[in-house]
């Protein structure tokens, strides 16, 4: 006799219409023979409220002892969403269903649904057509079948560092602030990955599931109901809750209030209505936390020492650096602006999103520390504490030495930075290695000045922000620069040099990596202070390594060399307002080599398999001979941008595919898949790039969906028009659309996708006067990795 089917039903209490409908079905199917011959017994959750004790661990029990979570998405729910997050963590056979009559019901499925999680769903618009809904799908005849990628149900090796992730709603609000701050004086300070939907617009559940498969904890934090992108925020977020709880990871949930706490998750979940609640609850969580790190962390066999090539074993890593600090020096690929930040002195290396710039710092990073006299400093704000410097720039509009004292601001942060970097090292090493006078004097220095040197980057800005306050009234531009030093240089800019110095006497060399400037270049933000605020760093860092090289008078002579990191579309917009652009010492990232992504590729997928395989032979092993006519190298660069993080994707979500559908190795529909991923994650991603100012890109990019793949000008600037673009920004959002990759530009040798900005005006003037000579009009292409998500044929 075949073994009793369990499926649980979860759905909003509200509106009722919802519960009636999927009642009546359930009524409807009852003594339907498909559903006794398999023996499907169902189980809506309203029915199980009779069964007394805590609902929400009632709930949690009987989706464990169900084959099947079956769940109603027409409405978002936090309490569905967090079971939907738990069925899918637990492996369990989905089926879900959408009222369609229910107007915005789909969109807001796709929106807080399929983007993250890639789920089909079954339509209805009565109980007849669910239960047909139920018949025709079947979901008790392979209840095998699970979203989550079945390698983890295995456990995975820990990394030697405590881990915790933070998801971060997109406002950065000040109890936001204050929770990464206190995450970072913690032991998870180092190893923190933050998921903040600005830098990571679309993650998937692989991604999720794969830092929640190596964490140590994870802190989740709500929007109130009255903050703007809250519903899908916190939907996406009810979801991670759910999956963390079935993988056991310990959870904190913060909500700002005011917040509904939803039934599933209230156990979970502290609503804070101030900054200092929110402190307090985060405090006494990861204080309770810690003692589970003291555990022996569990470790299984790298793939690298297994005999047999396993797909399930080939992670790839992480496709945004950001986020795998730690693993990414095993696998970089060194270029031409990694070994020109190396050799200095001061170097601002500049590439779009996704080309492997803060890639490029670790590895800078982990090159420079294999030699103990190399000595590394740091400087990667985060956006609120750039953000306070943008506040501070609004707040002196009436100096006019206001050049100075930005270059003076920045100055101060980073000779700050660099002694609190000095400090930790002495103070890291063990306690039976003598310092040396220099050191000894050093970290008397520091403690003499704690009161300044050891505040937290935001902190020291705000005390130099209010030191300025009473200032504002001087005129005299002599005077004003001298008030300007005393306030900020306290220390004594002099004396702390002369320490710097003393210390690093017998080094190698000091570096000095800055990343993280694009943080604040976000919708709402200031872009005039902002590029002002570049501008004044990228003047400082040039003087930084001639002042460190004097020697006299006390001082001495410390090789160092200075990098920053920057957007390419930020140093576009700052690169006018610098004098002297064309000696300032950039290096661009770009990857128009096809050979160079393919070693991407290569490293990551030797570094998982036996170490006796070359590439060729994981390639042949792992992957189909090809892909609608094509290999399936060349397939995964025609189908993406020409960047690291666009071709880790793909390569990922199609080995995912894979392993869910049983495959031993990827096949054709596994990558056509992976390409459907792809379109929708790139789609969202390039939005970060629109100018915060206009906020137009989404709306343009919509209007191309169903377009032809070679479009003319005219045409472009027809959708435009309908997007709502005004007359004097058309030209500024074709030449985006250029710069981000959407467009290629029409010329005799074909189409071309400019790689920096200098070179798409110089190929957009080319196309222009091949149109005028030829009588043809002007022409573009757009990129076939934005045809699935527009439907472009």
């Amino acid at each position: 006799m075949a073994r009793r089917v369990r499926m649980f039903y979860g759905f909003p209490s509200q509106p009722p219409t919802v519960g009636e409908t999927i009642d009546h079905a359930i009524q409807e199917l009852k003594t339907h023979h498909e559903i006794t011959t398999n023996r499907v017994r169902f189980y809506p959750w309203p029915a199980i409220r009779s069964s007394g004790g805590n609902l929400a661990q009632t709930v949690i029990n009987r989706i464990d002892s169900s084959q099947i979570f079956a769940c109603d998405l027409t409405y978002p729910n936090h309490n569905v969403s967090f079971e939907l997050g738990y069925a899918i963590g637990r492996f369990k056979r989905l089926f879900v269903s959408i009222d369609t009559s229910i107007e915005s019901s789909t969109r807001h499925f796709r929106r807080n649904y399929f983007n993250l999680l890639g789920l089909g769903y079954s339509t209805y618009e009565n109980h007849k057509q669910l239960a047909r809904a139920l018949l025709d799908e079947k979901p008790w005849r392979d209840m095998s079948i699970s979203v989550l990628n079945q390698r983890y149900r295995q456990p995975f090796g820990r990394p030697e560092m405590p881990q915790l992730l933070y998801l971060s709603p997109p406002s950065a609000t000040s109890s936001v602030v204050k929770t990464v701050e206190q995450i970072r004086g913690s032991e998870f300070g180092t190893t923190l990955i933050v998921d903040d939907p600005r830098d990571n617009p679309s993650p998937s559940l692989d991604w999720y599931a794969e830092q929640l498969a190596t964490a140590d904890g994870v802190i989740i934090h709500l929007l109130s109901s009255q903050h703007t992108q809250s519903r899908e925020h916190n939907t996406k977020c009810s979801i991670i809750a759910g999956l963390a709880s079935a993988l056991n990871r310990p959870t904190l949930i913060l909500a700002h209030a005011p917040f509904e706490p939803p039934i599933d998750y209230e156990h979970l979940l502290n609503v804070h209505e101030s900054v200092k609640e929110c402190e307090l609850v985060v405090a006494k969580w990861l204080s309770g936390l810690v003692p589970n790190l003291q555990r022996r962390r569990p470790r299984r066999d790298t793939p690298a020492l297994q005999s047999q090539l396993d797909l399930r074993n080939v992670l790839l890593g992480q496709h945004v650096a950001e986020h795998e600090r730690d693993g990414l020096d095993s696998y970089f690929i060194e270029t031409s602006p990694y070994y020109r930040a190396l050799e200095g002195p001061t170097t601002i290396l500049i590439g779009r999103r996704g080309t492997g710039k803060t890639a490029t710092l670790y590895a800078i990073e982990a090159s420079l520390k294999r030699s103990k006299l190399n000595h590394v400093t740091i400087l990667n704000p985060v956006g609120y504490e750039l953000e306070g410097l943008v506040r501070v720039l609004g707040e002196i509009s009436n100096f006019s030495e206001r050049g100075f004292l930005i270059e003076s601001l920045w100055k101060y942060l980073i000779y700050s930075e660099i002694a609190l970097s000095i400090e930790e090292s002495i103070n890291a090493r063990p306690i039976y290695q003598d310092r040396t006078s220099a050191e000894s004097d050093f970290l008397q220095y520091c403690n003499y000045n704690a009161q300044v040197l050891r505040l937290p980057f935001s902190s020291r800005l705000d005390k130099a922000v209010q030191s300025l306050q009473d200032i504002s009234h001087i005129t005299d531009t002599v005077t004003q620069r001298t008030r300007i030093s005393e306030l900020l240089h306290a220390t004594s800019l002099r004396e702390l040099r002369k320490h710097i110095g003393l210390v690093l006497e017998k080094y190698d060399s000091l570096s000095v990596l800055i990343d993280n400037l694009d943080g604040p270049w976000s919708p709402g933000s200031h872009v005039t202070q902002l590029s002002e605020l570049i501008r004044g760093l990228l003047s400082v860092v040039q003087e930084i390594p001639r002042d460190l090289s004097r020697s006299g008078h006390g001082l001495k002579s410390v090789k160092s060399r200075v990098t920053v990191l920057l957007r390419s579309d930020i140093f576009a917009f700052v690169q006018p307002l610098m004098p002297e652009q064309d000696k300032l010492p950039t290096e661009r990232i770009v990857w128009n080599d096809q050979s160079q992504l393919k070693r991407v590729l290569d490293e990551r997928l030797l570094r998982d398999t036996p170490s006796h395989l070359t590439e060729d032979d994981v390639w042949d092993r792992l992957f189909p001979k090809s892909v609608v006519g094509i290999s399936p190298i060349e397939f995964i660069i025609r189908t993406t941008l020409p960047r690291p993080r666009d071709v880790i994707f793909i390569v990922k979500s199609a080995i995912n595919n894979a392993i869910n559908r049983q495959h031993s190795k990827v096949q054709s529909d596994d990558l056509l898949a992976a390409r459907e991923s792809y379109s929708e994650f790139v789609f969202r991603s390039v939005l970060a790039e629109d100018d915060p100012q206009r906020l137009m890109l989404e709306p343009i990019l919509y209007e191309f969906a169903g377009a032809p793949n070679v479009i003319s000008i005219s045409d472009i600037r027809r959708r435009m028009l309908v997007a709502g673009v005004k007359r004097d920004d058309e030209e500024w959002y074709i030449d985006l659309l250029c710069d981000i990759g959407f467009l290629g530009i029409g010329t005799r040798s074909g189409f071309r996708y400019s790689r920096e900005e200098g070179e798409r005006a110089m190929l957009r003037q080319m196309s222009r006067r091949i149109a005028r000579d030829s009588g043809e009009p002007e022409v573009y292409e757009i990129n076939p990795a934005f045809y699935q998500v527009l439907q472009i044929e």
